[in-house]
């Protein structure tokens, strides 16, 4: 390569130069390596050439162009390019593309020679080239749904279902990157959900559209809840031209649903409680009152296997005693003060009890004792109560030992925040069919659990305007509390 003039050359990090082309989305670039191999192209790129990015990187400019000299060899390239800046007016560089489908662009090359901490690198802007799909069905449809950040576009070719393009929110859910799947067949992505694959191909095959079909789709440790709909694009003259699929985001839907007929449930339960609490209570009384009567006498006459009979019966008895009392907090909790107070310290002042517990059960406990965070409106007994039973919890699942890990953040949401409470073990974590359960009265995945425990703590969490969500790592489950502040 020769030597290029200081004056050529423009210095920027990698990082900034990936930033500085994402500026330029209706523009087709291509960066060069020193030896004129094609390290990076954008997404108009793909779309206006029919490549995938797989098929292009590393690979030589010049098996894509027309072989004209100054593609071919580095030093007559990086000559020709110098001698252009170096001129008053860049008048650019003629450039003619060939396509997968053999068509060919003709365009004019803009370039710019940048320095990064990885070599030199050669930005080709693509002006005046031929635009092959501009004003198609397929271009008009995409301007308008691609930009809706609610909701999911993939649109396809119609026979071979290569993407031709792909929504922001369609990347967030199958976790890549917009570049990397241009062009790149759908069946990759659907590996994991063939039902739902067979479907899509079935609708575009027989040309019947899908309409609103519930998916549940999983990336890494987020489930979303969605509505997918599939269908055909025709030309005016109905030849098809394209299809799209469509997902709609219900996940916080599915979950506002969740929550209102768990909170019918809790109400139903907490009423039947609180009616029968009374009458169940009475006789209890009466029997624990006669049965320590009776305990009494056995230890004056040396009862002792009778005595331990009745110390059994009277442990059933306070643990019905208990269970009556957690009915009643998911009908009206107890009285509660609320006061603007800091989480940090509702935590500190449990840490004792829960290390005590830790120590049993062979767990490491880790927190920050320094963590500074915002204050809630809230009542901090019943935080406490929240915070131990979810930390009680998770020492209990660690039944081989392990590490407890209790984090707070603070998350920003438009113009409001929440304190964002984590509890992490390393036990064997929550099973799938259970998952959306987990919060429910009476589901528990302990021997002799109530499940009621998370119920409660949900109560408590949605009267000072909190959530609780539960997700099952492959080492452990992690609770996240959140609280507005």
């Amino acid at each position: 390569m020769p030597d290029i003039p200081s004056a050529s050359i423009v210095r920027l990090s990698l990082q900034a130069l990936e930033s500085y082309c994402g500026q330029f989305a209706d523009t087709m670039i291509i960066m060069l390596d020193e030896t004129i191999k094609i390290v990076h192209v954008n997404t108009r790129f793909l779309k206006e050439t029919g490549y995938a990015e797989s098929d292009l990187l590393e690979r030589p400019l010049h098996t894509i162009t027309d072989g004209a000299v100054q593609w071919t060899d580095p030093d007559v390239m990086f000559e020709t390019i110098v001698s252009r800046l170096q001129r008053p007016v860049n008048e650019g560089i003629p450039l003619q593309l060939n396509t997968v489908e053999g068509h060919r662009i003709f365009a004019t090359a803009s370039p710019i020679i940048v320095q990064t901490e990885q070599g030199i690198r050669c930005l080709l802007f693509l002006y005046g080239h031929n635009d092959m799909r501009s004003g198609n069905l397929i271009e008009r449809f995409g301007e308008t749904m691609l930009r809706d950040e609610h909701i999911g576009v993939i649109l396809l070719q119609p026979e071979s279902l290569k993407i031709l393009d792909i929504s922001p929110l369609a990347c967030q859910l199958l976790g890549v990157e917009q570049s990397a799947v241009v062009n790149v067949e759908l069946s990759s992505f659907f590996a994991e959900a063939e039902k739902e694959y067979a479907i899509i191909c079935e609708a575009l095959a027989s040309g019947e559209k899908v309409r609103n079909y519930p998916l549940t789709w999983r990336y890494e440790d987020k489930q979303s809840e969605l509505l997918m709909d599939v269908g055909l694009l025709h030309s005016a003259i109905f030849a098809r031209e394209g299809a799209y699929i469509i997902f709609k985001d219900v996940t916080n839907l599915r979950s506002l649903e969740t929550q209102v007929q768990r909170s019918d449930r809790l109400a139903m339960i907490g009423q039947i409680a609180a009616g029968a609490a009374h009458e169940i209570r009475n006789p209890l009384t009466a029997i624990r009152g006669f049965l320590q009567m009776f305990r009494k006498t056995m230890i004056e006459h040396n009862m002792n296997k009778e005595k331990e009979y009745t110390d059994i019966m009277l442990g059933e008895l306070d643990r019905i005693n208990h269970l009556v009392g957690e009915f009643l907090l998911l009908s009206k909790p107890k009285q509660m003060t609320t006061s603007w107070i800091g989480v940090e310290s509702v935590l500190r002042d449990i840490m004792p009890v829960v290390s005590s517990e830790a120590l049993l059960h062979n767990v490491t406990v880790n927190w920050d004792d320094q963590m500074e965070l915002p204050r809630v409106l809230a009542d901090g007994e019943m935080l406490k109560q929240v915070f131990l039973n979810l930390c009680k919890n998770g020492i209990e699942a660690m039944t081989e030992g392990g590490t407890l890990t209790v984090r707070g953040s603070v998350l920003q949401l438009g113009k409001s925040s929440r304190i964002v409470i984590e509890i992490q073990d390393t036990g064997p974590g929550i099973p799938l069919d259970l998952i959306n359960k987990i919060f429910d009265p009476f589901v528990t995945t302990k021997q002799n659990g109530t499940g009621l425990g998370l119920s409660v703590c949900q109560r408590i969490l949605h009267d000072f305007g909190g959530t609780i969500s539960a997700t099952s790592r492959d080492k452990g489950a992690l609770f996240t509390v959140m609280l507005p502040c």
